[in-house]
């Protein structure tokens, strides 16, 4: 894989670096020494039976399995693979939940209540409202903020697909700004500083890196806001939300206004079809009102023609 990302890593984004990373440790971890020219169809088929006893799901180990793939191609040995291999088939229907606007309402009034929740606020503000991805959301810099005129640059996504350039409304302003005044106070605002730095140990701040994760906050606003001051559930819908649900929140809102397709994409970036389907119920509910709207306030018909036809 060191030797694969040397090679190839002129012509890919850091993030894929990073993903082929990432998928490799459990490959290594099984195959251990195994040579590649050793590797056989059988090997990949023990590999996938492993994972999967492990309790690992279908898309995950087909992620795994594709980098392991991409290395065999670039040693010219896939030939050998082509016709054994299949991967996993995954039934499982997409993971993902809209919040009401009840429940979006709690949330944000409970992120906005501890100044050291301020960078989990704007994020999920950014994710809830302008759709955007959680790498979008780490490695966005000031360069990339225009908050005069109101537009992001996206140009760290999940893939090159995910590009783009959105429309930023009053409330992801607000958010942003907040961020950038706190970056004034300690020095981090120059154009290639991160609008959501590093921290480190004692809060101590790097804006020349990006912030790896803002879960422990994230878990911490769900409980208090699934909670009353007793500590008793009042928004069970609030348990176990995960922050790429504000994406979700975001993308199905946009379909129950009945935006068209290419808008949305535009917007909050590239949707895979299976993730469109998803909403088809909601962008139904558009295409009807589509239909009615269209209809016109005058026959176009004569009884004669529907006798005909009938």
């Amino acid at each position: 894989v060191k030797a694969y990302i040397v090679d190839r890593r002129a012509q890919v984004s850091p993030r894929m670096v990073a993903y082929w990373q990432e998928e490799a440790r459990p490959l290594a971890s099984y195959f251990k020494k195994l040579k590649l020219k050793n590797v056989t169809p059988a090997h990949i088929a023990a590999y996938q039976n492993a994972r999967l006893d492990a309790g690992r799901a279908p898309k995950t180990i087909n992620g795994e399995v594709s980098v392991l793939r991409q290395l065999l191609k670039h040693a010219r040995l896939w030939y050998r693979f082509r016709e054994d291999y299949k991967p996993i088939p995954n039934h499982k229907l997409p993971v993902g939940k809209a919040l009401t606007e009840e429940e979006q309402a709690r949330l944000f009034e409970v992120a906005q209540s501890r100044s050291d929740w301020l960078y989990a606020h704007a994020a999920a503000t950014l994710a809830f409202y302008c759709g955007m991805r959680a790498c979008e959301i780490k490695g966005l810099k000031w360069e990339h903020i225009d908050l005069t005129a109101g537009v992001l640059e996206i140009r760290r996504s999940k893939t090159p697909a995910g590009w783009r350039n959105p429309t930023l409304n009053d409330v992801c302003k607000q958010a942003l700004a907040n961020l950038y005044a706190k970056a004034s106070l300690i020095g981090a605002t120059n154009p290639e500083h991160h609008a959501f730095p590093w921290h480190g140990r004692a809060q101590k701040i790097d804006p020349t890196r990006p912030i790896t994760s803002w879960r422990t906050a994230w878990r911490s606003i769900l409980y208090k806001a699934a909670r009353n001051d007793e500590g008793e559930v009042i928004y069970p819908g609030l348990q176990g939300v995960r922050f790429h649900d504000g994406r979700h929140t975001a993308l199905t809102t946009l379909c129950e206004k009945g935006l068209p397709d290419w808008v949305i994409q535009a917007q909050v970036g590239h949707i895979a079809p299976q993730m469109m389907k998803t909403y088809s119920h909601v962008r139904r509910l558009a295409l009807d009102q589509a239909a009615a709207a269209l209809e016109p306030n005058f026959p176009t018909s004569t009884s004669a023609a529907a006798e005909l036809v009938n």
